[in-house]
């Protein structure tokens, strides 16, 4: 098996993970709705998702639109089944850790009349489309497997927590529940399926381009983040008092850490650079904020702030805000904190780990939350440099170098490597790949590096190497003169190098074939712009020979808007 992103408790941390990478991600799109395209349009361009790893579903608007309510039937028939049916097809199953839902999908599960015991779709996903016992997602009995304390089943001892007090080696006193035991040896087969949602924009959420924004706000957090700003805020309301326990332990680690975090009993109104608020009110105006930094969380636990016909204040008001990230209920949780995010998802996100890593480690039971923002804004992750190093254009075998440089004194890296987005070769302290012409064709091709730097979070670069193979004399490209036959319809044309031509020719972006036609001179291939949706687009002409060597052309990328009727 690939290795998978382990949740284990040592040192002065409490835990250690490997920071989500691009390629480890699988994104859902709703086919049948254009926004959801476009949602997933632009966080493919500003997060380099592998278009290798988007999935196309078909998901009626009647179980998008309105309560965004399936059944569990109808989950296992419409999403799990088909995706699962995709990663397989593909390869994929060992290197998927996570799947990310554009927007326009259902967020809850009928799995029971009773809505406190129905679930959302992200946990559904989490538990791998099995229930557990409905009286334990009621209750908030269930203990995720990647939670990392505290609760009340699940104590750390927080008051060691601030590094500048803790004995070198030596990490928090924890009393691990039976359920949890095992994280200390790895999850191994176990491991949940982690998810979040792009954007909710339907009855009473946000709209396309506030989900964009918010989306574009998480990729310009990398490295990024203010060490401060961050408002734990107390009251006397029980959605209050249920968590605020963690509140100054929490402040004691963080400030361990050199984080600047306050716990008042006013809300920050007017403040600017906000990184994080974390109450429990039933209304709340996030508009009252002078500003959030990009990256930031906010949360207010309550009932219903995911359920968006009924009363109190949504979670989409946080992103409408200028938030990167919030969560909400989908159905009445009662004032249950097991259910939310803990104090401690600020501990995790200082640390360094992705948006999604820190929900997970910070939320005990994942079962009824709507994950909403970007899951891999990570803020507080180590930069540091990464290229590859080789000929752009390849006739012989060549062996391509990765180099990594950080500010960390003996840094230790290991390498990925990527050839047109499937893995070639396994993470490794080998940081070359030697490839031969035999095992490629002509035409273009993509070698990715991705580095993880040794710590208690691994964090991850990538570098992109296109190379262009030309072994037998074979080429494709695209001819510029890009004919407009409809609408919404373009008609491309491929010049082919070399003596001997393709038997067709196929147009495509990513897995997706838009069009393939018998090759000649004058045949064009049909774009059709609802295929792929408004926003950032690329394609690619391949030419299909009596070999079966498959020639790609350069990608051609492009912007989409459709105008307004």
């Amino acid at each position: 098996m690939s290795r998978l992103w382990k949740i284990l408790f040592i040192l002065s941390f409490g835990f250690t993970c490997r920071a989500q990478m691009p390629h480890e991600c699988l994104l859902l799109v709703n086919r049948l709705s254009q926004d959801s395209m476009k949602v997933a349009n632009h966080y493919l361009e500003v997060r380099q998702i592998p278009r290798r790893n988007v999935v196309y579903l078909d998901i009626p608007e009647n179980l998008y639109g309105g309560t965004a309510t399936m059944t569990p039937e109808e989950f296992t028939w419409l999403i799990w089944e088909p995706a699962n049916q995709v990663v397989k097809a593909r390869g994929l199953e060992n290197q998927i850790l996570a799947w990310i839902y554009s927007a326009d999908f259902p967020i809850r599960v009928k799995t029971d009349a009773n809505d406190r015991k129905q679930m959302s779709v992200g946990g559904m996903t989490f538990m791998r489309n099995k229930m557990p016992g409905l009286s334990m997602v009621e209750e908030g009995r269930y203990l995720s497997k990647l939670f990392a304390g505290p609760n009340q089943r699940f104590k750390l001892n927080l008051s060691s927590m601030s590094l500048g007090k803790q004995k070198k080696g030596v990490g928090p006193a924890a009393n691990v529940p039976p359920e949890a035991s095992w994280l200390q040896q790895g999850l191994g087969d176990r491991m949940p399926l982690p998810s979040m949602m792009l954007g909710y924009i339907g009855e009473n959420g946000n709209t396309v381009e506030t989900v964009i924004d918010c989306l574009t706000r998480g990729s310009k957090s990398d490295f990024r983040g203010p060490r401060g700003g961050i408002y734990f805020v107390q009251s006397d309301d029980v959605r209050s008092t249920c968590r605020d326990w963690q509140f100054y332990p929490v402040v004691n680690e963080l400030q361990g850490r050199n984080f600047a975090s306050t716990v008042t009993t006013n809300f920050p109104a007017g403040e600017q650079n906000v990184m994080g608020i974390l109450m429990g009110a039933e209304n709340v105006d996030p508009s009252q904020v002078g500003s959030f930094a990009p990256g930031a969380m906010a949360e207010h636990l309550t009932s219903w702030s995911a359920e968006f016909q009924k009363g109190q204040t949504k979670c989409t008001a946080w992103i409408e805000a200028g938030a990167t990230a919030t969560a909400g209920a989908v159905v009445e949780p009662y004032s249950n904190s097991d259910k939310f995010p803990s104090a401690r998802f600020y501990a995790h996100y200082a640390a360094g780990c992705t948006m999604l890593e820190s929900f997970y480690q910070s939320v005990a039971c994942p079962l009824q939350l709507l994950l909403l923002g970007d899951p891999l804004a990570k803020p507080y992750a180590l930069p540091f440099n990464l290229k590859v190093l080789g000929t752009d254009t390849m006739k012989n075998d060549f062996t391509y170098l990765a180099s990594a440089e950080s500010r960390v004194q003996g840094a230790v890296f290991e390498y990925t490597f990527l050839l047109d987005d499937a893995v070639l070769q396994e993470a490794s302290e080998v940081n070359s790949i030697y490839l031969r012409t035999h095992n490629l064709s002509d035409g273009y091709h993509e070698l990715k590096a991705v580095a993880s730097i040794r710590h208690a979070i691994e964090f991850n670069m990538t570098a992109v190497k296109p190379i262009m193979v030309s072994k037998s004399g074979r080429s494709v490209s695209i001819n510029p003169d890009i004919k407009r036959l409809a609408k919404q319809e373009h008609g491309l044309r491929a010049d082919i190098g070399g003596v001997e031509k393709p038997k067709k020719i196929r147009l495509v972006s990513g897995e997706l074939i838009l069009d393939e036609k018998v090759y000649g001179e004058e045949v064009e291939l049909v774009l059709d712009e609802s295929q792929l949706g408004e926003g950032p687009n690329r394609v690619r002409i391949v030419g299909i020979y009596a070999d079966g060597m498959e020639v790609s052309s350069v990608p051609l990328s492009f912007n989409i808007t459709f105008a307004a009727d």
